[in-house]
Order: structure tokens, then C-alpha cells, then sequence
């Protein structure tokens, strides 16, 4: 197994997804809503639409306690032209987008299983702290991990009370390493002590968050992350 892979398994369990992450709330929104749906699919996929302006940058959230949500955004011409199945850590679906015309807009909310169940699906206006956090979970997938450090910062300062945006920031600081030292990391013990500090600040206070929202099991988890990176030995 490749270096970077023993380190994700051992270090970053707590990034991995599935670990039952309710994000926090966001930042208030003061715009109404383009569109907001409770419903059930039963069992493939529902459909709705939306107009939108040119310019305007929207979250669309598709969130359910009973199957794994995936939503694609298309245009009138029925073209895909955003789509997401996980984010943030969690199952749910996010798509911040900025719409590139004045249109009307197709929302695609449909389970990645194909079974049924409950949901709702929310569509408004982008907060900041959305923006943020969602260039730097693009240039993450780009490893481009410098400049997707700096965006997560940017996402806390934003909003300081948001999980995910500190757990991002370590992955990318982890990510960093592995870009920088490749094969020549052999084992946990090779990560710089400077940067096994500022992970460790991240997870403490990515934990104390999803402890004061009830998430105790995945604050078990990252403080377990803590002290193992505490008791390497260079």
C-alpha cells in the first residue's frame, strides 16, 4: 500500500465520509427562497424548477435521513451543467453555483441507491461562507492545496462555528505534504511537527463544534486523531 494511503487510513478516518455530520447551521439568509420542497421520492427522482438571473450564485441543499441524496442542476436547453452527490463530509447534496444566465432552471433530486424516502430540498442565494468553502473544496479536487488552505481560512474566518471548514483545512495541510514529499514519507512519524500542530488544531476544534451540535461519536473520533498525532515520536 502507497505511503499516502497508509497515512490517509491511519490520520484522516475522521475526514472520511459517512461518519453521520449534520452540518451547522450557516449564516442567515435574508433573501427568501428561489425554492423550497419537502417531499418523498418514490423510488427514483423528483424534478422541479426555478428561475434565476444572470450573476446570482445559489446553494441548492438536498438533505434526507433515508437515502443517500444526489442533485443535478440543468438549463432550459436540459443541459447538465452542475451536478453533486456528497459534500462537506456528508451524504447530503450541495451545489453552489453561479448562474451563468438569466433562465429557467431544472433542480434533479434523486437517491444514489435508487430507493425511496423523505427529504427536502432548499434553493437561495449562496452566503459568503458558501463561496468560500466551496472554491476550496474545488481546488482540493485539483490539489492545488496551497491555495485551497488559504480559501478555508478565509471560509472560517467567514463563519468560525462550521466543522467542516476546519476539517478541510487539514486535509489540504496534510494533502500539501504529501504533494511536497511524495514517496519520501514513509509513515506518520515523516509529517513535520509544525504541521501535526496545526492538524491537531483543526480537529480539537473541529470536535468541540460537533460536540456542542451533538455529534459525539465523530468528536470521539478526531480526538482519538489528536492523540495519536501527539504520541508520534520523530
Amino acid at each position: 500500500m502507497a505511503s499516502r494511503q497508509r497515512l490517509t487510513m491511519m490520520i484522516m478516518a475522521a475526514l472520511a465520509t459517512g461518519f453521520g455530520l449534520t452540518l451547522t447551521p450557516l449564516q442567515p439568509v435574508q433573501a427568501e427562497p428561489l425554492l423550497q420542497e419537502d417531499g418523498t421520492i418514490m423510488p427514483a427522482q423528483a424534478v422541479y424548477t426555478f428561475d434565476g438571473k444572470a450573476g446570482d450564485v445559489v446553494a441548492i441543499l438536498l438533505n434526507s435521513d433515508d437515502f443517500d441524496p444526489v442533485l443535478s442542476l440543468l438549463n432550459s436547453a436540459q443541459e447538465e451543467i452542475a451536478a453533486n452527490d456528497d459534500f462537506g463530509a456528508s451524504l447530503n447534496s450541495k451545489i453552489i453555483f453561479e448562474l451563468p444566465a438569466d433562465d429557467q432552471y431544472t433542480v434533479i433530486a434523486r437517491s444514489f441507491s435508487g430507493e425511496g424516502g423523505d427529504y427536502s430540498l432548499l434553493v437561495r442565494a449562496a452566503t459568503d461562507y458558501e463561496m468560500a468553502y466551496a472554491e476550496a473544496e474545488a481546488l482540493v479536487l485539483a490539489e492545488n492545496y496551497g491555495d485551497a488552505i488559504a480559501a478555508y481560512s478565509e471560509a472560517i474566518q467567514l463563519d468560525p462555528a462550521q466543522a467542516p471548514a476546519y476539517l478541510g483545512r487539514a486535509q489540504a495541510t496534510l494533502g500539501q505534504v504529501y504533494l511536497e514529499q511524495g514517496e519520501a514519507l514513509e509513515g506518520p512519524e515523516d509529517i513535520p511537527s509544525e504541521v501535526r500542530e496545526s492538524v491537531i488544531a483543526d480537529f480539537e476544534q473541529a470536535a468541540t463544534l460537533l460536540e456542542a451540535e451533538g455529534s459525539q461519536d465523530w468528536a470521539t473520533s478526531l480526538r482519538e486523531q489528536v492523540e495519536f498525532l501527539r504520541n508520534i515520536e520523530n
